[in-house]
């Protein structure tokens, strides 16, 4: 009898085994059954135009099933989209107390509440959350975070942000926007020397050597001035609009046109029209008229632009005086059509201006917006 109920054990520890593992499966399928049965009911509120009663059902469900983060994280957008914005931070609040979220879907999940309450025009609700996920690493909270500073105005912090973790600055844009709080901090001081610091960045910003060149040409340094907006002129030939007449005017000062003559002569080949105009003046200057007349049509023939014709008509009408009434009339026609023209344009979003800003209004990059090019551009 005592042989017998020792065979019986093993027998009876697996049935056991097997009953508890149908238990566990029976309870599983059970809970799947409820939360598939709570699905269908929001579902159904939101068939019936019942919106608000739905949602309401949905959000509740998270409690239930919020192994779902996915699922929960499309029903917040939709939420946001919506301009519900409260229920798109309820949603991503609750997933974040959630224990079973791994480490990724946590910090979309916190990203995405940082955007919500941005929105809500909850800022510092959101710094938080965007510092936290920096700190912890995460680079894909920058962006959020330099638009934020941006909008705020607070540059110290953006500032000190990159100093500390400059190894998540990766993207050229990114350490643009660095470059251009380095500028606004220097101004709002009137510290030009700040604006140094924006120099020796990974990648080369363009405000910083704008900036400096005219800080000193202010101060009627023109040897400092030279030697910030020619290095820019020389890496960044297309926004030459911005300051050549001062650059000129530098070299003037210091009685070495010729330099600036030579400058010219070697940005031809990368230069846009306006480059083209000086050299034709320069021309001018040395008593070479019929050279520029030659060399602007030449240039006309392989890429036309407006401003370059409306220039050599004005070339045409001192050199004809029995046509030059017809001439001046013809100049003015363009003139009036290169004035409605917008002079700059956002290479990322395509805005365009008569102004230049430094951050596009409509797509918040630094830098992007450019002096127009093509016919009617410089």
């Amino acid at each position: 009898m005592i042989e017998l109920l020792f065979l019986l054990l093993p027998v009876a520890a697996g049935y056991g085994w097997i009953m508890g593992k149908n238990s566990a499966k029976n309870q599983a399928h059970q809970l799947n059954r409820q939360i598939t049965s709570e699905y269908s009911k929001g579902l159904k509120f939101l068939l019936d135009r019942e919106e608000d009663q739905g949602l309401e059902h949905l959000i509740n469900l998270l409690e239930v099933a919020a192994d779902s983060v996915e699922h929960y994280s499309t029903l917040a957008t939709m939420f946001r989209r919506r301009g519900e914005l409260d229920r798109a931070i309820k949603i991503h609040e609750l997933l974040l107390k959630h224990p079973s979220l791994d480490e990724h879907q946590a910090a979309a999940s916190r990203l995405e509440l940082a955007e919500d309450y941005i929105m809500a025009g909850l800022l510092d609700s959101a710094e938080e959350h965007l510092v936290w996920l920096i700190k912890a690493g995460h680079g894909e909270a920058l962006e959020p975070i330099i638009n934020l500073y941006s909008q705020t105005r607070e540059w110290d912090k953006g500032i000190r942000m990159y100093e500390a973790h400059a190894e998540l600055f990766v993207k050229p844009q990114q350490v643009k926007a660095i470059a251009n709080f380095y500028c606004e901090a220097a101004l709002l001081e009137n510290e030009p020397q700040i604006m140094r610091k924006a120099i020796s960045l990974n990648h080369k910003a363009i405000r910083p050597l704008y900036e400096l060149g005219h800080s000193a040409y202010n101060k009627e340094d023109y040897v400092k001035a030279i030697y910030y907006w020619r290095e820019l002129i020389c890496q960044f030939t297309f926004f030459a609009p911005l300051f050549i007449e001062e650059l000129a005017m530098s070299y003037s000062k210091l009685n070495l046109t010729h330099q600036f003559h030579d400058l010219l002569n070697d940005l031809l080949d990368k230069g846009g029209v306006l480059i083209k105009i000086k050299h034709c003046q320069a021309l001018l200057e040395q008593g070479h008229s019929e050279r520029a007349i030659k060399f602007l049509t030449d240039s006309l023939k392989r890429q036309p632009t407006i401003r370059g014709f409306s220039f050599l008509l004005q070339l045409l009408a001192k050199q004809n005086n029995d046509i030059k009434e017809v001439l001046d009339q013809i100049d003015k026609l363009v003139t009036s059509y290169i004035a409605t023209k917008p002079d700059f344009q956002c290479q990322h979003c395509g805005f365009t201006s008569h102004t230049i800003y430094w951050v596009c209004p409509s797509c918040k990059h630094w830098e992007t917006i450019v002096p127009s090019r093509g016919l009617d551009g410089f």
